[in-house]
């Protein structure tokens, strides 16, 4: 987490596949309407794959499906029929993993130029990929890492996810200030502040909608992120399952941190990502 990762298969993740072996997941989602600001996909860059297919398939059930060839090679996570996420090799300065969520925009090009002019590094500029949409991934100035799209076909219906897929995306800032104004001049977000117990805690929002949440990054060891959280159904149950196909433990239940109901961990290859029960 704390050294920047070279981002070799995500600048192919989309376009290293042939046409014939293109997955079509990224048109499979869409319901032909667009919210912008909200995290629409997410994309996990994996040094070791097959650890990272074991893993969750292990815990949260999923089912992984590779396309292309050996040298140009993608894997679709799966929640029964559903897609719930992409999956590509990468060559890492410290051999970690890292999901990357995909925040919905209506012009990828305005906005990561947007990202450029406020201090960020584009680590791949806006391509536009046959039956999937056009995308762009951002370092933004503390170092998290994000992508910007427009999917082909419309983002997800806007509902709550179920048990065993992703939730959202939660900003993990080393200076929220400063993250707060580089996200509303490239995404466009609107930004309300609550408490969460003690912390401190920011919603991005879109008119009266939810996108994505921020606090200060609780460890000054690393660089800023983004963590992902997935609902669950029993965050002990979950988390043991977790543990016994080797994630660590960053944080466990507390009473103190919403009422008990989150986890956060890294994968086996060292991804973070949060267990949440949410019963809304």
């Amino acid at each position: 987490m704390k050294q920047l990762f070279t981002l070799v298969a995500i600048l192919g993740f989309l376009s290293a596949c042939t046409p014939s072996s293109a997955p079509p997941i990224l048109t499979e989602i869409g319901d032909a309407e667009y919210h912008p600001g909200r995290v629409v996909w997410y994309n996990l860059a994996s040094p070791n794959p097959e650890a990272s297919k074991n893993f969750y398939e292990s815990v949260f059930g999923w089912n992984t499906v590779p396309f292309g060839d050996d040298k140009k090679k993608i894997w679709v996570f799966r929640d029964g029929e559903k897609p719930v996420a992409l999956m590509a090799h990468y060559n890492s300065d410290n051999n970690s993993g890292e999901w990357i969520g995909a925040i919905s925009v209506s012009d990828v090009a305005a906005a990561t130029s947007a990202a450029k002019s406020e201090g960020a590094k584009i680590m791949r500029k806006p391509d536009q990929i046959e039956n999937q949409g056009t995308i762009s991934f951002v370092q933004d100035p503390q170092g998290a890492h994000f992508s910007l799209i427009k999917l082909a076909s419309g983002d997800p219906d806007v509902k709550v996810a179920p048990t065993n897929q992703f939730l959202g995306l939660e900003l993990w800032s080393n200076d929220p200030a400063q993250s707060e104004g580089f996200y509303k001049s490239v995404v466009g977000y609107e930004t309300a502040s609550t408490k969460q117990g003690s912390i401190d805690y920011t919603v991005f929002k879109m008119g009266d909608m939810n996108c994505a949440g921020m606090l200060q990054n609780p460890s000054t060891a690393v660089r800023s992120h983004w963590l992902p959280y997935i609902r669950v159904a029993d965050v002990n149950a979950t988390l043991a399952k977790a543990k016994t196909a080797g994630a660590k433990v960053l944080i466990e239940p507390n009473a103190s941190i919403r009422n008990g109901s989150v986890a956060v961990i890294l994968d086996p290859t060292g991804a973070p990502l949060a267990l949440q029960v949410y019963n809304p």
